[in-house]
């Protein structure tokens, strides 16, 4: 039995991985698929029913995607291959697209209309941003372990020779107390030397099946045994979540911090009565897009992944900060250590997930940790 070119059309729309919208001459939508809604994050309802809308009102949200296909329903070409950094929005990261965008033309060459193809770059940028970490993680340890060999051999031998003057000195003078002093603070240095080394190299991790509510759960009583919160918290965790295969320590020192770091926020902000503060922690598996060009299906664990939200409703993050906040050592805080950060970024990667970055909604900050359901813990 023949197809119908109608039916293998919506089939093929369907299948397609890259997101996808046309545009007649008008304006109005005439193909738009379940990718680019996916990736896009919207426009709401079935595809379907968003054809014959005026492209600038069903995409409105997207000025970018809204002023490609405007030039090319003019006539202008674009680049074959191109890329577009798509703005952030309340409870969304911003994310980055590979594009193509071209005039459609008649066989008598007239426009009729314009389409715009568009893939979600996101895991690419992902595996390109775990390498650049343990680049910089692998120079800052050479840096680290020279820096470390060098200054622990003279400590060692400045706190020998104080132990040598301590036993010249009277037992009980002024000058033994001070010498005592002064080697408690080499030993102090000491101690932040073995502290940098430990965060550069490489933590072994002890996977074990977890319970994500219950992870996540534990680490909220632990942060709120460190900093009061009277305010509220709202929970939004799924249903029927699977277990993931992590170091269950080391995952609870990254959302304990994390956790901390929401409730100091809240309490640094300034108390003005118009909101109270509140805490969001929301807990949902997804899919991960392929990067292989072989289909997964929606069964196979080692395509899904947990996500873990913290968002709260304190002062947020300045745009200008947002990409040093994971750098080692770089800190905001009077008397932080900058490593929290850092740290949190080493153990996500490390078991093949990501932290990123969004805005909440009316204000504040959203800590996303994606974790591979299927775990990996290096």
């Amino acid at each position: 039995m023949a197809i119908s070119d109608h039916r293998l059309g919506r089939w093929l729309l369907a299948s397609l991985r890259s997101g996808l919208v046309a545009i007649d001459e008008g304006g109005a939508i005439t193909a738009l698929n379940a990718a680019a809604q996916r990736i896009l994050g919207g426009p709401e309802g079935a595809p379907e029913a968003w054809l014959g809308r005026d492209f600038r009102d069903a995409l409105g949200a997207w000025p970018q995607v809204v002023d490609l296909l405007d030039d090319a329903r003019s006539g202008r070409e674009h680049p074959a291959r191109a890329e577009l950094l798509l703005d952030p929005s309340p409870g969304r990261a911003e994310g980055t697209l590979g594009f193509t965008v071209a005039p459609v033309r008649d066989d008598a060459g007239a426009l009729r209309g314009a389409a715009i193809q568009f893939r979600d770059l996101s895991d690419f940028e992902r595996l390109d941003e775990q390498q650049r970490l343990r680049e910089r993680l692998a120079a800052l340890g050479q840096m680290a372990a020279g820096l470390a060999h060098e200054l622990r051999n003279p400590l060692a031998s400045m706190e020998v020779l104080a132990g040598l003057l301590e036993r010249r000195l009277a037992p009980d003078g002024e000058e033994r107390q001070l010498l005592r002093e002064l080697v408690g603070q080499l030993r102090a240095v000491t101690r932040s030397l073995d502290g940098t080394l430990a965060f550069v190299r490489p933590t072994p991790g002890r996977p074990q099946e977890i319970d994500p509510v219950s992870l996540l759960e534990e680490c909220l009583d632990r942060a709120c045994t460190r900093v009061h919160f009277p305010g509220k918290v709202e929970r939004d965790y799924e249903e029927a979540l699977p277990p993931l295969v992590a170091d269950p320590e080391q995952l609870r020192a990254v959302f304990t911090d994390l956790l901390v770091n929401a409730l100091e926020a809240m309490d640094d902000a300034d108390s003005d009565g118009a909101r109270a503060p509140r805490l969001d922690l929301c807990l949902r598996r997804e899919l991960r897009a392929p990067l292989a060009p072989e289909p997964r299906r929606a069964t196979d664990a080692a395509g899904a992944e947990l996500v873990f939200s913290i968002g709260d409703s304190g002062p947020g993050v300045p745009r200008e900060l947002r990409d040093r906040i994971f750098y080692p050592f770089f800190t905001t805080k009077a008397g932080g250590s900058g490593v929290g950060l850092a740290n949190a970024q080493k153990v996500v990667t490390g078991h093949g997930g990501l932290i990123e970055l969004a805005e909440a909604v009316g204000g504040g900050a959203v800590f996303r940790v994606r974790l591979p359901v299927a775990g990996r813990c290096r």
